[in-house]
């Protein structure tokens, strides 16, 4: 994967987190509709066309993988109360730990890359 393949699963992840976030600070607001980020389809299907021949950036214009950037979306879901508040608590948590794991993981891929860059700008000097 490539680097800014990772930025860019990186910040939808974060922007995920920070969506769960706001929708269970907001789980007793009258009338609140929960949202969640786009973005896993986006990025996939970016990099599906970044592997395709005439498809990659020329010049000036930004790469299909540039172009991504997470949308939020509101929830259709039916309001869970009679306020109209449509956060699903366990839902929420079960995003939120599932999206903390993703994002987990993303970091140490890019940690794991960091050090394979700094392996090889070691072994270059010493050579």
């Amino acid at each position: 994967m490539s680097a800014l393949a990772l930025e860019k699963a990186l910040d939808g992840t974060a922007l995920q987190q920070r969506l769960i976030a706001n929708n269970l600070a907001n789980l007793e607001t009258p009338g609140f509709i929960a949202s969640h980020a786009e973005f896993e389809d986006l990025l996939r299907s970016a990099l599906a066309a970044e592997g395709r021949p005439g498809e990659r950036s020329h010049g000036a214009e930004p790469s299909p993988l540039e172009r991504v950037e997470p949308r939020i979306v509101r929830s259709t879901a039916q309001p869970m109360s009679a306020d109209g508040n449509n956060v699903d608590i366990e839902a929420e948590m079960t995003a939120l730990s599932e999206t903390s794991l993703r994002y987990e993981a993303l970091t140490r891929l890019l940690r794991k890359k960091l050090q394979m860059v700094g392996t090889a700008i070691g072994d270059g000097r010493k050579g």
